[in-house]
């Protein structure tokens, strides 16, 4: 039995060596070409500047140090801010972190940023659609470059324009009554309260009557669009780990997929009810356009995709660009007013001016006539500062052609074609050379600028400087500039204008992350609290959100 045993054992034996034998010189030839690879994603930015450049790891130890240095879940946008500082580096500095992500061109002087995204705009870089389009889709206009993003713009834009956004400010009244008296009832609790997640829930009501014509009512309710929103919002990939679990992949897709269904069945329902009668929402002047284009050159428009699923993939990008930089500008405002007493009684006293002392006809006045919302000056401009020293996000632009640029502290970089050029709007906003104390907060940079009309009809703010400093042209860019400035910078505007007008004189907004720290140490991920002098730092949360959703205890102003 031994002997046969050993027989049938053999041909065993004899494989498990000759697989030995062929794995070792396998794992060698693939260790040498991914040393290869790894090497010359190396040696291909040696020289140029930037921080402390490794052989082997590039530039992650100089970003593990920035950790040292900050808060571990600081945002992206705000460590390349700290990058720059801690190394003394100049307006144009490549990082280095293959293959967690590209190599990274940061853009941080004004002249230069111009050159990306003005003169003659650089296309979008394909990362944003590895990143995006499980949720966008993509047809989104955040994603499409060329012709097809230049008739997606066309398409959109008369629903964001001024004019018609004024017509919606009604809407943004209603829902903003239905915040306030949710403030209400956080007031009577005297318990610390995220605000931020509080202010994304009207925003998102907001959009949803302005693009969809669709109460959420995910102040007081649920809705199952809202609900598979937020769980999307949730996986998002970060961009600086590599995600290992599949199941994410599958999740992100079904709830997609939710959207996609909930937007179909209102659009399904629009034509066959009918556009809204009380109000054109968004997508009622989006099909009329569309109707248009097709009725006079059915040959011309450039998605085969079908309007239904260019709408569904839009409307999903309206929904999630469209909530977040107004909520999350509500909350710094408060935050940063409730630090800062002179402004706080300088906003007050505006609106005592403007709107008058009884409280209770607001809501009517600028119902009745939206437009006085646009001579809260002082407003506008603390909503502007805030939106400086917290900018939603940077610009991620792909090099279309080897590009050279010229820093002021170092020779001309050539950037090679394809590259990843990231427009440092943070790091610009926090530039001393462009504003003083670029860590404070000083609404009066923006109190006596002058206000631009862009071609569109959209306006925006022509900084007037502060301290007898007036930063250069294109130094502030919080929705960034030229021909892909965010398509809904004036609704943002507006609606946090009607929150702040609504809200400011009713309650009082006082942040308390000591007390927010203690009820939930387990958000304590650093021994670092602050980050630029200012405890409520970015991190990052599907965008550059505040730290821990802002928590806030909130009053009733006596």
């Amino acid at each position: 039995m031994a002997v046969i045993s050993s027989i049938v054992e053999l041909p065993a034996v004899i494989g498990v060596q000759q697989i030995k034998d062929a794995w070792i010189p396998l794992l060698v030839a693939a260790v040498v070409v991914g040393l290869t690879v790894l090497l010359n994603q190396r040696f291909k930015i040696r020289g140029l500047p930037g921080p402390p450049h490794h052989l082997l790891l590039g530039s992650i130890p100089a970003i593990t140090d920035v950790a040292n240095h900050a808060p571990k879940d600081l945002h992206p946008q705000a460590q390349m801010t700290m990058l720059q500082r801690l190394h003394k580096l100049g307006d144009l500095f490549c990082v280095d972190t293959w293959p967690l992500m590209d190599q990274v061109y940061l853009v941080a002087n004004p002249y230069m940023a111009h050159q990306v995204s003005q003169e003659k705009p650089f296309p979008k870089h394909p990362m944003i659609t590895r990143f995006m389009e499980p949720f966008t889709g993509l047809n989104s206009v955040l994603l499409a470059n060329g012709a097809q993003w230049k008739e997606l713009r066309s398409l959109f834009s008369p629903g964001f324009s001024n004019a018609h956004l004024m017509t919606m400010v009604p809407v943004m009244v209603d829902k903003t009554e239905i915040f306030c008296d949710i403030l209400a009832q956080h007031a009577k609790k005297d318990v610390a309260v995220p605000i931020e997640p509080l202010a994304a829930k009207l925003t998102i009501d907001i959009i949803g009557i302005v693009v969809l014509g669709v109460d959420f009512n995910s102040q007081t309710g649920e809705d199952e669009l809202v609900n598979a929103f937020r769980k999307l919002l949730d996986l998002i990939p970060d961009g600086q780990s590599f995600e290992l679990n599949p199941l994410r992949s599958y999740r992100r897709k079904y709830y997609a997929s939710v959207m996609d269904n909930y937007i179909r069945r209102v659009l399904r329902a629009r034509s066959a009810n009918g556009a809204n009668n009380k109000f054109k929402t968004l997508m009622d002047i989006a099909i009329g356009r569309y109707e248009d284009l097709v009725k006079n050159d059915p040959k011309g428009s450039l998605f085969s995709c079908g309007f239904e699923q260019l709408a569904v993939d839009n409307l999903k990008t309206f929904v999630f660009a469209g909530h977040d930089t107004s909520s999350t500008t509500i909350s710094y405002v408060y935050h940063l007013l409730s630090r800062h007493p002179k402004a706080l009684a300088n906003v007050l006293a505006e609106h005592d001016e403007i709107l008058g002392k009884d409280l209770g006809k607001v809501p009517d006045m600028i119902r009745e006539n939206p437009a006085i919302i646009n001579k809260l000056a002082y407003t506008t401009a603390v909503i502007r500062e805030a939106l400086r020293l917290f900018p939603a996000s940077g610009s991620l632009r792909m090099a279309p052609e080897n590009t050279t640029f010229h820093p002021t502290s170092s020779p001309p970089v050539t950037v090679p074609k394809s590259s990843l050029i990231w427009v440092g709007i943070h790091t610009i906003h926090h530039d001393a050379t462009f504003f003083p104390c670029p860590d404070e907060f000083h609404p009066e940079r923006f109190l006596n600028a002058s206000v631009a009309t862009l071609p569109d009809g959209r306006t925006e703010a022509v900084p007037a400087g502060w301290n007898g400093h007036v930063p250069p042209q294109d130094a502030y860019r919080p929705f960034e500039k030229g021909p892909r400035q965010c398509i809904g910078s004036e609704m943002a505007m507006i609606e946090i204008r009607v929150v702040l007008a609504m809200t400011m004189r009713l309650f009082t907004f006082d942040t308390a992350f000591d007390n927010w720290r203690k009820m939930h140490p387990e958000e304590n991920v650093s021994r670092f609290t602050h980050a630029f002098g200012d405890e409520a730092y970015q991190v990052f949360s599907s965008t550059a959100k505040p730290k821990s959703g802002m928590p806030m205890r909130v009053g009733v102003r006596g």
